[in-house]
């Protein structure tokens, strides 16, 4: 059963926002002329109908043939971003960001919230001013699933989903927009609504959800405690519908992230590897907004799923063991692949490590080269190795791009 069939099948009413459309903060031409700010109409809440506040952009190339594009999805503390719009526009997708947490623009943030990474007090939650309406509310913010008791239309988890498989309709409604060729991305708790929604909405041509993923209830970071009851899990685990995902997914995580942790992500990757996934656990990568969007590989995994540019080095088998070899397939522009076990010599485990901070990793990731002949990897860890991954560098003319085996746990 799904329970997003009648969301599927809806194209939301669409409302252009002229007043809350992002311009340049200097004179000459807007940057930004581009992107629209809009509301839609999602799903009811408490009885009322609700108004979802969203920026909406397009290529210039546009109007002359059907684009690729993109759906946004932000993690916590965030909002609607109009730069990250603005980032795929750049790069030749049509992209929409909704607020998935029911705030929209301040009065001072006419014009400005949504390119700003710091201006928190530039959004206002709920519904104010011009944008309030009899019969209408906004959606409830993220309660980090604490709300799990509660009827499945009175969840933030519930909203959030919809909202995103209603932006994806908003998309696929539109001529400028190639329907056959329309990605999904979200960063951190918008990693869990990506990992969420292709189980439910299966007409993404990829997704990429970074640093969230799907086995959270076995995360070693603090996501755990948003997944501990067993509702949450019943309604809201990710994996229970991995079987039903289709499409190629990349996931992208942080080795020593906070709210989540690496064997959630390689699980997530185990599960959907039949359908084309790829992994990249990254050493040092940080956890924002900005830090979520940033890596070169997530535009070239995009650009190999519809618009024909060359894949990645992907993993054919997977190492097992203390003395591995395992099979590759070098990307088709490497002129070079090199690789490097990363291992740790305890299980993998996050505990805190001062008063008032929050959960980290226990281990320090220690690093051995690894030889690498055609299409096969080879390497020898030390007695001392516990789990480990091997990480694979593939030189490009475009660049250096990191993909990475699955997390071991048992050697």
């Amino acid at each position: 059963m799904n329970r997003f069939d009648t969301v599927l099948h809806t194209t939301p009413t669409v409302t252009p926002l002229p007043d809350f459309a992002p311009r340049s903060r200097t004179d000459g031409e807007n940057e930004w002329a581009h992107i629209q700010a809009i509301t839609y109409e999602g799903v009811p809440y408490g009885g009322q109908k609700t108004k979802i506040f969203a920026y909406i952009g397009f290529p210039q190339n546009a109007t002359e043939q059907p684009v690729p594009a993109m759906v946004l999805v932000h993690g916590g503390d965030g909002h609607a971003f109009a730069e990250w719009v603005k980032l795929w526009n750049d790069r030749g997708y049509a992209a929409i960001a909704m607020d998935n947490t029911g705030f929209f623009p301040s009065e001072e943030g006419k014009g400005f919230a949504g390119y700003e990474l710091d201006a928190k007090t530039w959004w206002h939650h709920g519904l104010w001013g011009d944008l309030a309406q009899e019969g209408y509310t906004g959606i409830p913010t993220n309660d980090e699933m604490t709300s799990c008791e509660k009827p499945l239309s009175e969840q933030w988890m519930y909203h959030a989903v919809a909202s995103t498989i209603l932006a994806h309709n908003i998309l696929l409604a539109d001529k400028r927009v190639d329907k056959d060729r329309i990605g999904i991305t979200g960063i951190s708790w918008g990693g869990v609504i990506t990992s969420l929604a292709i189980g439910y909405d299966t007409r993404y041509a990829f997704a990429i959800p970074v640093y969230g993923s799907g086995y959270l209830e076995q995360s070693h970071g603090w996501m755990k405690n948003c997944f501990y009851h067993e509702l949450t899990q019943k309604n809201w685990s990710a994996a229970h519908r991995f079987d039903r995902v289709k499409i190629p997914v990349f996931w992208v995580c942080f080795t020593d992230d906070t709210p989540f942790s690496v064997n959630s992500n390689s699980r997530s990757y185990d599960d959907t590897k039949e359908a084309g996934a790829l992994l990249l656990m990254r050493q040092n990568m940080g956890h924002s907004h900005y830090y979520g969007w940033a890596p070169p590989e997530i535009i070239r995994f995009a650009d190999s799923m519809v618009k024909g540019d060359p894949a990645f080095t992907r993993c054919v088998t997977e190492p097992v063991g203390r003395q591995f070899s395992f099979a590759i397939q070098p990307a088709p522009d490497a002129t070079a692949v090199t690789a490097r076990a990363a291992y740790i010599t305890a299980p993998l485990s996050y505990s805190i490590k001062e008063e008032g901070a929050g959960l980290t990793i226990d281990q320090t990731w220690e690093f051995l080269p690894c030889e690498v002949c055609g299409d096969t990897v080879q390497g020898t860890l030390p007695d001392k190795a516990v789990c480990y991954y091997v990480e694979l560098s593939t030189e490009t003319p475009r660049g250096t791009l990191l993909t990475t085996t699955r997390f071991v746990q048992e050697i």
